[in-house]
């Protein structure tokens, strides 16, 4: 659509088109060389007038009021034409001021000028009514054209900013997922490999078979990280409680589970489903606990879901993985509490059922 404008609309050229008219009243009276000669000078000193007016917004009332100028000493001579030629032609070029209540004051004053200069004049009402009222329509219209071109502008721009932050939001999205999909599968492999090279000693068949683990956890991971970047992270809440369960066990903390994940429903148990895997991957990873209790709940409003241990407990800072984990749950609209306590850390978090 800009480009169309750039070709056309702001070609002062085409409208040009319009200046024969100027000579309409030579069908029935024929111009003596005076009349010639009136309207040669008065297109040379319009074309210059109209160059600068369409193209330099500074100069345009000025160059308008020049062109109007040039039509009413054309009427005032009594040359025989079509003099409000040059008033619709003000007219036209005064209605793309901005703002547009100065075009409107502008093209109003020029139809008053018009008005004035044919009743002044004693003129036939025939030669500058009509006139004058091509003076408001042709005003008006281009005032009303300017007005769409603003609007397409600023719906572009808008488009424009919706895809960057669409953008913005995709990138957000994808670094929150890979951290939860990457760090709670690179505890398992750590932890796995730990248990491995401390079994590789003394039960080399157990060894290997923690090594399997190892290689089927990295596997899982990848299956992940491929789901996270095309944007179907988070599954089940129900599996993802026997997930977290088996890396609590895994790690050497002790889960209890309370509540059924397959009464939550789908949407809200994606998102609950995401914030337990960070909050069971922060206990592993940091609460330093032997308990870890998780309990699911549920009623016509809201869908919660409760992680506590009772690890170290105490004042934390929040990194990447709670402030996306936060972000993501006010993104649907729920909210997420994390409370320290003298022997652990209670994470509650809440979405929309």
């Amino acid at each position: 659509m800009q480009a169309a404008r750039d070709s056309f609309w702001d070609s002062p050229w085409p409208w040009l088109c319009y200046l024969p008219f100027y000579g309409i009243p030579w069908l029935w009276q024929r111009p003596d060389p005076a009349d010639l000669v009136a309207a040669g000078m008065a297109v040379a000193l319009f074309l210059p007038a109209y160059a600068i007016g369409s193209r330099t917004a500074r100069w345009r009332p000025l160059a308008a009021a020049a062109i109007l100028a040039i039509g009413v000493a054309v009427a005032a001579g009594g040359f025989v034409g079509s003099w409000t030629v040059f008033a619709i032609y003000a007219g036209a070029m005064i209605g793309s001021l901005r703002p547009a209540r100065h075009a409107l004051v502008g093209v109003a004053l020029i139809t008053l000028a018009t008005l004035a200069t044919g009743l002044l004049l004693a003129q036939p009402i025939l030669w500058w009514l009509p006139g004058a009222m091509l003076v408001v329509m042709t005003g008006a219209g281009t005032v009303s054209r300017e007005a769409f071109w603003d609007r397409a502008v600023a719906l572009g721009q808008t488009q424009e900013e919706v895809r960057r932050l669409a953008g913005t939001a995709e990138r957000e999205r994808i670094a929150r997922d890979l951290h939860d999909v990457v760090g709670r599968t690179l505890t398992l492999v750590a932890l796995k490999a730990d248990l491995a090279a401390r079994l590789v000693g003394r039960d080399a068949g157990a060894a290997e078979a923690e090594m399997r683990a190892v290689a089927d956890a990295a596997r899982a991971g990848l299956s992940e990280v491929r789901q996270a970047l095309a944007g179907q992270a988070g599954g089940s809440l129900a599996h993802e409680v026997g997930a977290s369960t088996a890396a609590l066990d895994m790690a050497g903390i002790a889960a209890t589970v309370h509540g059924d994940p397959h009464a939550t429903p789908g949407d809200a148990g994606a998102v609950l489903a995401m914030t337990l895997r960070e909050a069971v991957t922060n206990v592993i990873r940091h609460a330093d606990a032997s308990r870890c209790a998780i309990v699911i709940d549920r009623d016509d409003r809201v869908a919660s879901l409760t992680v506590r241990d009772d690890g170290r407990g105490g004042p934390f800072r929040e990194g990447n993985g709670l402030r996306g984990m936060r972000q993501r749950i006010v993104a649907a609209g729920g909210r997420l509490a994390i409370a320290p306590e003298p022997t652990g850390t209670r994470l509650v978090a809440e979405v929309p059922a």
